[in-house]
């Protein structure tokens, strides 16, 4: 008996390569967006916290060594006090008699390298095509602003000096974009006790500035919600 076996072996036509050459390099750039996304996002988060936790400890340390607590603040909001826990007692009334005197010792206690104090952009701490902010923040050439030793670029909303200022956690680089490097904040008070009928503020901390609005883009974040991501809370 001869038996007959079709020994034609059936490949691939070029579309079908093609086309699955496509679908993989699509779903590789799909992947590699998204990865380079996340990695971008986490590396901005650490420098948000180191930030942060720069900009705390500064402020503790010049209430330490000065022994005082500077005339600079705005009270918190209800929703800040029970969102953060904070410790207030008596009325606060918010003052800026020693906002100037704080901010420049604050910039010391951060590191600055190089002080603008009348206009940011032609004495070189800021960039001339730095980008317009919300609500303030933008007329930067009658900003106080610093550049710190790692980088960081600090400066304020036209004279507001600590109760309506900025950081730029990485400096002169990229993006420069509100809610992804560029986060406003406010000194407050976050602790007050009363005695014999008078308020004290006992202490003083960096909590979001009332200014911030939503930002266009979808990368950007709130620096309230920098926060909570920096303490680990979703």
């Amino acid at each position: 008996m001869i038996m007959n076996f079709d020994t034609k072996k059936r490949g691939f036509t070029l579309s079908e390569v093609l086309l699955t050459l496509a679908l993989i390099g699509t779903l590789a750039t799909m992947t590699l967006s998204t990865v380079g996304s996340s990695i971008q996002q986490r590396a901005r988060l650490s420098e948000f916290r180191t930030a942060y936790a720069k900009m705390d400890a500064a402020l503790r340390s010049i209430t330490l060594e000065d022994g005082k607590i500077y005339s600079c603040y705005f009270k918190p909001t209800d929703n800040e006090i029970s969102d953060f826990g904070l410790t207030i007692n008596g009325t606060i009334t918010e003052t800026s008699t020693e906002c100037e005197t704080l901010m420049k010792t604050f910039a010391r206690a951060m590191g600055a390298t190089r002080f603008c104090e009348t206009d940011a952009v032609s004495e070189g701490c800021l960039p001339a095509n730095y980008p317009t902010g919300p609500e303030g923040f933008e007329d930067y050439t009658k900003s106080h602003a610093y550049v710190l030793d790692n980088s960081m670029l600090i400066f304020d909303d036209n004279g507001m000096y600590l109760r309506q200022f900025a950081i730029d956690v990485n400096g002169r680089k990229g993006p420069n974009k509100w809610g992804q490097d560029i986060f406003p904040f406010s000194v407050k008070a976050t602790e007050s006790k009363v005695v014999f009928g008078n308020t004290f503020v006992t202490e003083l901390s960096f909590l979001p500035a009332v200014v911030q609005t939503s930002y266009d883009a979808k990368a950007s974040k709130t620096t309230l919600e920098m926060i909570h991501e920096s303490a680990g809370q979703k």
